[in-house]
């Protein structure tokens, strides 16, 4: 037996011990271990919480998205039936006090109406056809304007100038009174409500519709109107000196029919013809007529002299039936 060089304590390693190399099995202390284990629950956790935050965040942008559109909604109806409203208001105003000038008109007392021409036709059907036409102000209901117009078809078309349409502000008046006569010692009725439905600014032409009664009865089924047939042509035959009518509610005319005489004085481009006939301020719009009968033009202005001499001016026939041509094509 050899002898041991060691103490009588000493026990050899086992055969697969290796003390020379480290234990893989990492002990850490219980705290140590507690900490570390508390520390990734706590991480854990707030990730958790950040996520269901952003989910409930974005849940309440959906619900704050989703009802401030229905408030949108809902104040966009509120408004718009503010405006329906507010139409029906201003219509309500238009035709009150386009009534109480239709009967300050008929209640005064009527002046003598201006000196007429005896038309070598008959005026009858051309008197009930050429129609007065009382607008309110856009921007002032108390101010109102007048003028005339030529019914040119049995549905309730109007045609007149454009500029008789024209607020103060220079918007386009939407709603104007209308007035018909059978009696031409009397001031027209303004029993209707018509409509502007088409304007060219270049040609100063402009068409209203008759769309009510004032007292809102039904509409007659055809009004009184005056034939463009032919029209055109007439207007094109005109030389100088020929006789011509016109047919309207000039201001001198004391609110009566008015219808004066002149001859052709000339051409003023192709648009205008030139007429010693009284045109005046109330007369634009109505109707100019050949010693036919034909309808030849709408009277449009009058120019005035220094010496007190005066001119008017009529749209040619052409001129309103090109109009009238592009607007029933539905052209502008």
């Amino acid at each position: 037996m050899l002898a041991s060089n060691f103490g009588p304590g000493f026990r050899p390693p086992r055969p697969d011990s290796r003390p020379d190399c480290p234990d893989p099995h990492i002990h850490l202390p219980p705290p140590l271990l507690f900490a570390v284990l508390c520390a990734a629950g706590i991480l854990l956790a707030g990730i958790i919480y950040i996520k269901f935050n952003d989910i409930d965040r974005r849940l309440a942008e959906s619900v704050s998205s989703t009802a401030g559109l229905s408030s949108l909604e809902s104040k966009l109806r509120a408004r718009l039936a503010e405006l329906e409203t507010a139409s029906l208001s201003d219509r309500t105003i238009i035709e009150k006090r386009i009534k109480e000038i239709s009967d300050k008109q008929a209640a005064a007392a009527i002046a003598p109406p201006a000196e007429t021409a005896r038309a070598p036709f008959a005026l009858e059907a051309t008197m009930k056809a050429v129609v007065e036409i009382v607008c309110l102000d856009n921007t002032s209901k108390d101010v109102y304007y007048t003028a005339s117009g030529t019914v040119v078809d049995k549905s309730g078309l109007i045609v007149t100038n454009r500029h008789v349409l024209l607020s103060d502000d220079g918007s386009v008046i939407g709603l104007c009174g209308i007035g018909f006569t059978n009696e031409w010692r009397e001031p027209p009725k303004v029993e209707y409500i018509a409509k502007a439905i088409a304007v060219h600014e270049a040609d100063d032409l402009a068409v209203l519709r008759i769309i009510e009664r004032m007292d809102r009865q039904p509409l007659p089924t055809e009004f009184p109107t005056i034939s463009l047939v032919g029209a055109a042509a007439a207007a094109g035959k005109l030389q100088l000196g020929d006789q011509i009518y016109i047919g309207g509610y000039p201001d001198v005319g004391a609110d009566t029919f008015t219808f004066t005489q002149g001859v052709v004085s000339g051409r003023l481009g192709t648009n205008y013809i030139k007429t010693t006939a009284l045109i005046d301020s109330g007369a634009s719009g109505g109707a100019g007529f050949d010693s036919a009968g034909h309808f030849i033009g709408v009277p449009t202005a009058a120019a005035k002299g220094e010496i007190g001499g005066s001119l008017g001016y009529l749209i040619g026939a052409d001129i309103v039936d090109a109009f009238l041509m592009r607007f029933f094509s539905g052209q502008k």
